[in-house]
């Protein structure tokens, strides 16, 4: 890849597609309504032991399910004694306890004895959502997410296979070594200005974020951002230190034109050693 050290976190969502997206075989475990947040996060409704419903973001870039402080007294559950996790976020850190959930329901689909961290109910994230479905839920499904139809399909991965899809792009996926410590994370190719970045497609990320070292590296001059602009995570915020305007994004044969990214210095590449 043209700029290894380099990492952008991108969020598309396509549609107007003129060939229907659809499966062959379109036996989804669930389908449920697709709301998109103020901040752009893929919304589902869940039930936690019986009570709610309660809002979700779907989050690829999270590895680790999420509730808040505020969703755990309204669903009454008891604080549980036991083990701590360390979170690394976009904008931040912090280690956090960890908690069980008997049940936690999307759809007709149950997640039994869930282990997710529990977060305090003091930042921007938390006044949105009641909780994040990070990659230990979505790992065990194929997702479908459909703006156009505003509807999110749950699919055994049984199911899906290459020859499944009508209409769909194929985007390869490259492995991204982080750090010293053999952890990897899953990169695709965006062209901008015909130079190749690595980027994660986080639906977790309610706008697209660059680094300094790639906006640097593409040589296209940011413009300042509005005073008191922030990216907030689940976690901290951030300031936004300048914005970029891209006349074309690709994405193997998707185009997209006239694209924003936000621009700051994230503290995960640093953690990562990424920067």
């Amino acid at each position: 890849m043209g700029f290894k050290n380099g990492l952008l976190v991108v969020s598309i969502l396509a549609s107007g597609c003129a060939v229907p997206l659809t499966l062959d075989n379109d036996n989804a475990s669930v389908v449920m309504p697709l709301e998109l947040g103020d901040e752009g996060h893929i919304i589902v409704q869940a039930t936690i032991d019986g009570q709610g419903p309660f809002d979700f973001a779907l989050d690829t870039g999270a590895s680790i399910s999420v509730i808040f402080e505020a969703t755990r007294e309204q669903a009454g559950l008891e604080p549980v004694e036991g083990g701590r996790v360390a979170i690394q976020g976009m904008v931040g850190a912090g280690v956090f306890p960890m908690m069980t959930i008997a049940e936690l329901k999307i759809g007709s689909e149950s997640w039994t004895n869930a282990r997710v961290a529990l977060l305090p109910a003091d930042n921007s994230a938390s006044g949105q959502l009641d909780g994040i479905l990070g990659v230990d839920f979505l790992r065990r499904y194929a997702i479908g997410v459909s703006p156009r139809d505003k509807v999110v399909r749950l699919y055994p991965p049984q199911l899906v296979s290459e020859r499944s899809y009508r209409g769909w792009t194929s985007i390869p996926m490259q492995e991204l070594q982080i750090g010293k410590g053999g952890a990897s994370a899953y990169t695709i190719a965006l062209h901008i200005s015909e130079i190749e970045i690595p980027a994660m497609l986080d639906l977790g990320a309610g706008s697209n974020l660059m680094n300094w070292h790639t906006a640097r590296a593409i040589r296209v001059e940011p413009r300042k951002s509005e005073p008191g602009t922030e990216i907030s995570g689940a976690v901290e915020t951030v300031p936004v230190l300048a914005e970029l305007k891209v006349e074309e994004l690709r994405i193997e044969d998707l185009l997209w034109r006239n694209r924003t990214f936000l621009i700051s210095d994230f503290p995960i590449f640093k953690a990562l050693d990424l920067e």
